[in-house]
């Protein structure tokens, strides 16, 4: 068995439309019903409200609802949208499950093109699911992986559980910290240093970075046991 990476940009969908845009996209759920699709879609862009107006304009978009924004670690503007509307025709997505492909995780949206890491037996039916995309338009494969290995990572809900765990105050300490260059090898700054600036004791400041370290390496750490395990 192997997995490979394969993009196809969908020609006349509104996907192909953002290869201009600089957008990232995971599509987080969607359903199909006769033509009527229900999509729910994370998106990265420098100008969000540019990418909304490309997808609000396209035929097969009925509405598009803007759930949450908020700005990634680097800046970028970020956005989780619900869509709904019409499809004209099956989506490579939909062509490849009806032909008896097997999709593994999200559907990627990468300059303008839809990503799919797909199950398959040998090279020779990865040729085949190539020949049958580019109906759709130009396909690229972008990595192959001999051996298929899990992927051994907590999921979305242990993740949002660990992160909303954390106190106000240690986040803020945790912040401060990393702004200050107390995570940095060499160290640019001292616990007493960060302590003083956040107006609370070394002994405060010391409790709230190991009740956080403690916290994060034990939800880490079995994972990291795992992977090593499924070597």
């Amino acid at each position: 068995m192997l997995t490979a990476k394969v993009c196809v940009q969908y020609e006349n969908d509104w996907t192909a439309e953002l290869a201009n845009h600089d957008v990232f996209g995971e599509f987080i759920a969607s359903t199909f019903r006769n033509n009527r699709y229900i999509g729910m879609l994370a998106i990265e862009a420098r100008d969000c409200d540019a990418v909304f107006e490309v997808i609000r304009e396209h035929d097969s978009v009925n509405t598009l609802d803007v759930i949450e924004r908020y700005q990634t670690r680097d800046g970028r503007a970020a956005a989780t949208v619900l869509l709904r509307g019409r499809l004209p025709e099956v989506t490579p997505l939909q062509a490849l499950m009806y032909e008896g492909y097997l999709p593994i995780g999200p559907t990627e949206l990468v300059d303008g093109c839809e990503c799919f890491d797909l199950l398959l037996r040998d090279r020779s039916e990865l040729s085949e699911a190539i020949d049958f995309l580019s109906d759709f338009g130009a396909v690229t494969v972008e990595r192959i992986t001999q051996d298929f290995r899990r992927e051994v990572m907590p999921s979305r809900a242990e993740w949002q559980e660990l992160l909303a765990s954390i106190p106000p105050r240690q986040r803020e300490f945790l912040n401060k910290a990393a702004e200050l260059g107390y995570f940095e090898i060499p160290r640019e700054v001292t616990l007493e240093e960060i302590a003083d600036e956040m107006e609370i004791t070394k002994t405060t400041a010391s409790n709230h970075l190991r009740k956080a370290e403690r916290q994060l390496v034990e939800f880490v750490l079995p994972y990291i046991n795992l992977a090593v395990q499924d070597e």
